[in-house]
């Protein structure tokens, strides 16, 4: 005869959520947790496990529930305090995880991770020199921590502190963030280059590959013989790039080029010593002349005088997506102005939001255009206005105006303050006052789009 063994505790049935959540079997393991609660409800690695599951499924709001009550149990959990402010930060809510990140510090004074989490909830708050000089402090007791140094460097090159900022750049080699390398070959140490063969290797999103070619110029101009690896789907639209001896687009080429050294393309301005945005103008790009028939089509398709492109969200697989990114009926009182005609150069995921939004010609779709179609469109229109993505670096390169909406914690190329870009004469910026916020952004850019109608007569 077996013995009884008695109702289950309530770490048993914790086990047994924590069991469930490894097998992937979220619901069963929600379930559990609920059941180990309602013996324990200060049972802090259930909430955990709660949170994580809501996180799993994409329930941001349900995990934040979960990850408060934990962090509420006394005494104070470290784990649960931690992973909240990391949920705040991923919520665009930096003032709430700043606030957390204090309880820490007076919890733990000594401890470098929560330093760490402090100094990002300082920056992504606006207190930039307060982040920056805990990162600082880091890196004098561990020069080799790469995390500090990365968000260190995008605090001075959003500050234009470049000689500061492109060193501690080239930590994110340490964090595993760079191209794939050539494995035989070295990498250039920035001497002089006379008649050396180097390979520029292609880094980060399309918008930074477009940012950076600038500076290939100044590479052949200190006597190396270029040879890039160009992506792909950026190999037509920089057709005509200077400063390029070779073009590579196929990496199982490389032997045949006889390359003596290698360098990654977002290396060049710290190994340049570039301080000078002015020096360094944007590259040439190619408009695709065979796009002609169909531009104009679109083109005759308005209803108003003023061809305005928006584009509301980058690369949706990008970390700090959530942050700079808009959706399509923030853009939409553009719409209400009866001078604007509206024509969308969204790509991606976010583009099923113009197609079920039944818009019909108030918004213009260009969709399907590749990176030289899209060029040779912004080209014909009169602004540009749009969240950062890859699209802003090619009107700002064309020329066109472009009006780059930023969020509170942009990308150090458009810098922390200030209205116009450093990189691109044409590019104004307007910034969010709250995190996530596009009402104020977007209304400031209607009486921006009056003032342009009216200097050209057509109010």
């Amino acid at each position: 005869m077996t013995r009884d063994p008695g109702p289950l505790k309530a770490d048993d049935l914790y086990e047994m959520a924590l069991r469930s959540f490894g097998r992937e079997q979220c619901a069963t393991a929600i379930a559990y947790a609920d059941a180990c609660l309602k013996l324990a409800p200060g049972h802090v690695d259930a909430w955990l496990l709660q949170a994580e599951v809501h996180l799993l499924e994409e329930r941001d709001t349900a995990a934040l529930a979960c990850l408060t009550r934990a962090a509420a149990i006394t005494p104070p959990s470290i784990v649960a305090l931690h992973r909240l402010a990391a949920h705040y930060l991923r919520l665009g809510r930096p003032e709430n995880a700043l606030a957390v990140a204090e309880q820490l510090k007076n919890l733990q004074p000594d401890d470098p991770g929560i330093d760490y989490v402090l100094a990002v909830a300082r920056s992504r708050s606006g207190r930039h020199g307060e982040a920056f000089n805990i990162f600082q402090r880091l890196l004098h007791d561990d020069p080799d921590d790469a995390g500090s140094a990365i968000e260190a460097s995008w605090l001075a090159l959003g500050q234009r502190d470049y000689r500061c900022g492109w060193p501690l750049w080239e930590h994110r080699f340490g964090a595993g963030i760079t191209p794939a390398a050539v494995h035989h070959l070295p990498f250039w140490d920035g001497s002089p280059p006379t008649e050396r063969k180097i390979l520029v290797l292609p880094e980060g999103g399309h918008g930074d590959i477009i940012w950076a070619a600038r500076f290939l110029p100044g590479l052949k101009a200190a006597g190396a013989r270029v040879h890039f690896l160009c992506p792909p789907a950026l190999s037509h639209l920089l057709q005509n790039l200077q400063g390029v001896d070779i073009w590579v687009e196929n990496a199982e080429e490389l032997p045949g080029y006889g390359c003596e050294y290698q360098i990654s393309l977002l290396s060049l301005p710290y190994l340049l010593g570039v301080d000078d945005p002015s020096r360094y103008p944007p590259p040439r790009l190619k408009c695709d002349p065979a796009f002609a028939e169909r531009r104009d089509a679109l083109l005759a398709r308005a209803r108003a005088p003023l061809r305005v492109g928006i584009l509301w969200s980058g690369n949706v697989d990008y970390g700090g997506n959530a942050d700079r990114a808009a959706q399509l009926s923030d853009f939409l009182p553009l719409a209400e102005l009866p001078f604007v005609q509206l024509y969308s150069l969204q790509k991606g995921p976010p583009h099923r939001q113009l197609i079920e939004g039944g818009l019909g010609d108030l918004v213009i779709d260009c969709d399907d255009f590749d990176f030289a179609e899209t060029a040779a469109m912004i080209q014909s229109l009169d602004v540009i206005v749009m969240t950062d993505s890859a699209v802003g670096h090619i009107a700002g390169a064309i020329g066109t105006p472009v009006w780059l909406l930023l969020d509170t914690f942009p990308h150090w190329y458009h810098c922390f303050e200030g209205d116009r870009s450093d990189w691109y004469p044409e590019m104004r910026f307007f910034r969010q006052q709250h995190p996530r916020d596009w009402s104020n952004v977007v209304r400031n850019v209607g009486e921006a789009l009056k003032g342009v109608a009216e200097s050209r007569g057509i109010l």
